[in-house]
C-alpha cells in the first residue's frame, strides 16, 4: 500500500498567470493605472495579495482596502478592460512551460489548466503563448463560485479529467493557489517565478516541493515514478 503523499501520480493541473504565461507585471501594471483614476498607489503588499485571486476578488479587495465607492461591477468592467489592453501582443510563455507540458503528455499523464482568470483572458493568453490545446480539461474563474485559496476550481479540473485528486499534482505560482491545492487534497509545487512585491509570503500551507522553475518539475515527478509509458497510454495517444 502506497503511504499518504505517494498516491501514483496521473494528472498535472497547471495554474497559468506568473507559472505558464509572463502576464503578472502587465496585470499588474493594469492594476497601477487602475488604481491611479481613483487617487491611488499601489504598494507591494497589496501586489502581492492579489497574487492567484480572480478580479472579481481582486477588485472587491482593492475596493475595501483603498475606499472606492463605485459600482463593484463598473470598477471590474473598467480593470478587465486596462488588463486586456495591457496583456494582448505582450505575451510570451515561461521558461520551461513547453517543456513540461511535453514530459506529462509523452508520459501519459493527463493534463488540465486551472487558472483563477476569466474565459476571455484565458483564450488570449493562451493563443498568444502557443499554448492553446494542449489541455484535456480546462477550468477559469468564472466556472466556480469560490476562487482561490479556496479548493474548488481544482477540484473543478481534476473531474473533468475523471481523476482523483490525491491523484494530482498541482503547479502554482501563488501562495493562495498553493493553499487551493492542499485544501482540494492534491499535491502542490511551488514555483514562484515572478515576484510583484518585494518579498512574497510563503504558502500558509506548506508545499511538497518550491522549485526555481518547471524544468526542475521533471526530475521531481520522475523521482516519483513519471516517465514511463505505457503501452495503454501509448494507444490512447
Amino acid at each position: 500500500m502506497r503511504s499518504e503523499g505517494s498516491a501514483l501520480v496521473t494528472a498535472l493541473i497547471f495554474d497559468m498567470d506568473g507559472l505558464l504565461v509572463d502576464s503578472e507585471p502587465f496585470a499588474e501594471a493594469a492594476m497601477r493605472s487602475f488604481l491611479r483614476r481613483y487617487g491611488h498607489e499601489l504598494s507591494d503588499d497589496v501586489s502581492d495579495r492579489l497574487l492567484g485571486r480572480r478580479v472579481p476578488e481582486a477588485i472587491a479587495y482593492v475596493t475595501e482596502r483603498y475606499g472606492l465607492v463605485d459600482d463593484l461591477a463598473e470598477l471590474n468592467s473598467i480593470y478587465n478592460d486596462l488588463r486586456l489592453a495591457a496583456i494582448r501582443g505582450n505575451l510570451r510563455p515561461l521558461p520551461g512551460s513547453a517543456e513540461l507540458i511535453a514530459f506529462g503528455r509523452e508520459s501519459g499523464l493527463r493534463l488540465a489548466l486551472a487558472t483563477s482568470n476569466m474565459r476571455e483572458h484565458v483564450d488570449l493568453s493562451l493563443t498568444e503563448t502557443a499554448l492553446a490545446g494542449l489541455f484535456d480539461a480546462e477550468a477559469t474563474g468564472d466556472e466556480v463560485e469560490r476562487g482561490k485559496p479556496e479548493p474548488d476550481i481544482f477540484l473543478l479540473a481534476a473531474a473533468r479529467l475523471g481523476v482523483s485528486p490525491e491523484e494530482c499534482v498541482v503547479l502554482e505560482d501563488s501562495p493562495a493557489g498553493i493553499t487551493a491545492a492542499k485544501a482540494a487534497g492534491m499535491r502542490a509545487l511551488w514555483v514562484p517565478q515572478i515576484r510583484i512585491g518585494t518579498g512574497l509570503p510563503a504558502p500558509p500551507t506548506a508545499p511538497d516541493a518550491t522549485l526555481p522553475d518547471l524544468f526542475k518539475a521533471i526530475p521531481w515527478l520522475r523521482a516519483r515514478g513519471v516517465g514511463h509509458v505505457s503501452p495503454d497510454s501509448l494507444m490512447e495517444n
